[in-house]
């Protein structure tokens, strides 16, 4: 038995010599009251107790002048110890294929020694119906508070085997086991097949694979297939279906439309139901080839990269004939004149000093007194005989020996007979201007 307090204070022991007196007494009466004095401490340790006894407990203070008054007397315990005895009259009732409800006879407190915390079911699986013995076993524990009497278990897994058992629990620890009870689970619905995969695509069939449910929960009793094609507005359409023996891992679907989308729907099923499904969409039957689901090639790396490729090479040609349009805007008329030969053009670029080259800008330019039209620069086959005849006395009338032109300071004239070398005819009034100039 361990007795604790809370000591005084120098100011509440009102004097020196400070002492405590310490008395216990079993609650029944039957025994004398015990008393010990004890210094300055605070705890005292009653050793020899029997277990999770009440008893009367009181603590007095007292110094060298006399006690304090008369303290509240207390109920206290003894140490506690583990239970001694388990539930008894364990029963289980199964409420559903995952929940059952147990009850149990409580334990008489005296046999709990110690203060009652509550009661704990402890349940474990123990074979599958089906016949596969579980080797792995782990147990699961649910705790129910106070002095019940009854507790009820969920989570279970359909279609099995299992065992439970109470125990007592207080402060101490829990007491020995109940009598292992072994119940069993009805049937449920299967959980969804562990997978379905679709292969072998063809212009109007293809081939659906599965595999059988984690939890089948039961036995199975066969397979629902639904299906439906799927538009380009997303509408469903006809709804089909199909009912698959429990040993088919298979099936070849023939008749489909060509190039049509299909949503399947595939779920087991046992003697309580159907259980979840699993569905499977997008998938489009097209010629020769597994046809998943479309891909957008407008998103695709490889084609992103083509396109700007594409787009550099076109501007790279745009560049280059902009460049060669630019450099054939000049005419090169040197070249072409020096190819001619011209006799008229070839002294006039010699005597102005000019490359010869053509403007557009000469075209605009005032002509000097004196010089010559631009028309005098291209002579016209036509227009050079005429002159010839005009100008010359004879073939070579109007040059002289050296081959300078004799006409160009007077107009036309009408020819006469020379005599010697002077001539008799009148100036024009080109000539006269002239002279005058």
């Amino acid at each position: 038995l361990v007795i604790t307090w809370k000591p005084l204070t120098d100011f509440q022991s009102n004097g020196p010599g400070l002492q405590y007196k310490v008395s216990w007494q079993q609650n029944d009466g039957e025994d004398e009251w015990t008393s010990v004095t004890v210094a300055n401490v605070s705890k005292y340790i009653v050793a020899g107790t029997p277990t999770f006894v009440p008893y009367q407990i009181k603590v007095q203070a007292l110094n060298d002048l006399g006690p304090a008054p008369d303290p509240l007397t207390i109920i206290g315990y003894s140490g506690e110890d583990l239970p001694m005895i388990a539930p008894g009259n364990l029963q289980v009732q199964v409420v559903n294929s995952t929940l059952v409800k147990v009850q149990w006879d409580p334990v008489p407190l005296k046999f709990v020694r110690g203060h009652l915390q509550g009661y704990k079911i402890y349940y474990w699986k123990v074979e599958h119906l089906s016949g596969k013995i579980k080797h792995h076993v782990e147990k699961r524990m649910l705790t129910f508070s106070g002095n019940r009497t009854h507790g009820m278990v969920p989570g279970l897994e359909p279609f099995n085997s299992y065992k439970l058992n109470v125990r007592v629990f207080n402060g101490k620890g829990e007491g020995p086991p109940s009598q292992d009870e072994t119940f069993k689970t009805p049937e449920g619905v299967p959980s969804a097949p562990s997978f379905l995969k679709i292969t072998n695509q063809n212009l109007d069939s293809l081939t659906l694979e599965w595999g059988p449910p984690s939890h089948p929960n039961g036995v199975l009793v066969g397979y629902t297939l639904k299906f439906q094609p799927i538009n380009s507005t997303h509408e469903l359409g006809h709804l089909e279906e199909i009912n698959i023996a429990a040993n088919e891992t298979s099936l070849i679907l023939s008749n489909l439309n060509y190039s049509t989308r299909y949503k399947f729907y595939f779920y087991a099923q046992t003697s309580v139901g159907s259980g979840s499904q699993l569905t499977e969409e997008a998938v489009i039957i097209m010629n020769g080839a597994k046809a998943s689901r479309q891909v957008d090639i407008a998103t695709q790396g490889w084609f992103i990269g083509l396109m700007c490729a594409v787009a550099l090479l076109i501007l790279i040609l745009l560049i280059i004939c902009f460049i060669r349009r630019n450099k054939g805007g000049k005419y090169p008329v040197k070249e072409k004149e020096d190819a001619h030969g011209d006799p008229e053009i070839q002294p006039m670029k010699e005597d102005d000093g000019t490359l010869g080259e053509y403007s557009d800008a000469d075209d605009h330019k005032p002509l000097k007194k004196g010089s010559r039209s631009p028309s005098d620069r291209t002579v016209k086959k036509e227009d050079s005989d005429d002159s010839l005849v005009d100008y010359g006395e004879g073939v070579n009338g109007q040059f002289n020996e050296d081959g300078s032109f004799i006409g160009q300071y007077s107009g036309k004239k009408e020819k006469e007979p020379a005599e010697g070398n002077e001539s008799s005819e009148a100036p024009s009034p080109v000539n006269a201007m002239n002279s005058f100039v």
